[in-house]
């Protein structure tokens, strides 16, 4: 619109609705100078250009605050990768009874494009759906650790030369309906990746992650919602990135 005392016709009407939704005017801004500060902290040039896909859950694909303010797309945006984030808040690795949007069905969208290196992460969701854990050796993609034999093996076949990255869920000291432990899926990743041969990011560490979803204080501080375990805030994405940077670093650098 014009404006002025040359102006002749009709004025514009400009109107303002409310909307209930979050502002990015100023979210863009603060990443900005957040990434800004972020490259002063570490930079590590192993990362520098590359195609990286990463499929998982909620880890990924940020519940509440959007992907961009996850610490995926702060990694890809830091180091000017081309990346794809195909997290889905709420889905399963496995196609177990009551899965959601199952990894082991969705690795085959990824883009055609070779990547330097995939990370998948996944579990909380089969936890929640009480999928069985199964074994790598029978590949039955309706059980947790059949659906990752059943992905790594896809996903090498789609991508000779990508190194592929598994990375666990928080520990969260939880149990579901069926009294079963958290960890239990936990160890089972980790077990599956030994056999599998691929590197595994042990996030539920939580001296070597930083994240304490058991601690209260750290939840109030660095969730959604301080009773959720799960789930970080824009805050606590920003302190995970370090953790997972330094890591896939490692694992490139091998």
């Amino acid at each position: 619109y014009r404006h002025g005392s040359d102006f002749s016709g009709i004025l514009p009407t400009v109107t303002v609705e409310e909307c209930d939704e979050v502002g990015t005017f100023y979210d863009k801004f603060e990443r900005l100078e957040y990434l800004k500060m972020e490259r002063e902290r570490a930079y590590f040039d192993i990362l520098e250009g590359k195609r990286a896909y990463f499929i998982g859950d909620s880890l990924f694909g940020a519940h509440g605050i959007g992907k961009e303010n996850s610490w995926v797309n702060f990694l890809g945006e830091k180091y000017g990768m081309i990346f794809e984030n195909q997290g889905i808040n709420g889905c399963t690795v496995s196609d177990c009874e009551n899965g959601s949007n199952p990894i082991v069905k969705r690795y085959v969208d990824l883009p055609e494009e070779q990547p330097d290196f995939i990370v998948i992460e996944g579990g909380r969701n089969d936890f929640n759906k009480m999928a069985k854990i199964g074994s790598v050796g029978e590949k039955d993609p309706t059980t947790y650790l059949g659906a990752i034999a059943i992905t790594v093996e896809g996903l090498r076949a789609k991508y000779p030369n990508a190194k592929i990255i598994a990375v666990t869920f928080w520990k969260t000291g939880t149990v579901n309906k069926e009294e079963v432990a958290s960890n239990t899926y936990v160890e089972a990743m980790i077990d599956a990746c030994e056999k599998l041969s691929i590197p595994c990011i042990k996030a539920y560490n939580e001296e070597e992650s930083g994240i304490y979803m058991t601690d209260k204080e750290f939840r109030t501080q660095y969730c959604f919602v301080p009773g959720d375990v799960c789930h970080l805030n824009v805050e606590g994405m920003k302190l995970a990135l370090p953790y997972f940077e330094k890591e896939i670093a490692r694992i490139l650098a091998e």
